[in-house]
């Protein structure tokens, strides 16, 4: 009997609850109805910038001295005097070891607005 009572008591409180309704009116609704509610736009300060990211290509033209190089048809510009080249061991390179052909990897100075000087240069 004891086990009936354990059994059926759960019930008679879920019979219970199931009868209460809620009384009133509903909340005003935020937005005016069938216009959805977006997320503000964020500043253009706050999105995420990758432009010092790694990037990789082949040299489809190089000029030492002028600070230039192309990859994918893309001019890219660097300061012959501040940009550091790394050879395939990890190590430093001058900026003679770049030659037309040569797959490199780079990464872009995060100070430049057109995104276009390279800071970086790794030799693969």
């Amino acid at each position: 009997m004891k086990r009936m009572m354990l059994i059926l008591v759960p019930f008679a409180f879920a019979g219970s609850a199931a009868a209460i309704s809620v009384q009133g009116t509903p909340p005003a609704p935020t937005v005016a109805p069938g216009v959805q509610k977006f997320a503000p736009v964020q500043a253009p300060t706050t999105q995420s910038d990758d432009s010092s990211g790694l990037r990789r290509g082949t040299l489809e033209a190089v000029n030492i001295t002028g600070g230039t190089f192309h990859v994918y048809g893309q001019g890219m510009t660097f300061d012959p005097k501040r940009v550091k080249v790394f050879g395939r061991d990890g190590k430093p390179a001058s900026l003679s070891s770049l030659r037309k052909g040569a797959s490199v990897r780079f990464t872009l100075d995060p100070r430049d607005r057109l995104h276009r000087r390279v800071a970086v240069i790794y030799l693969e």
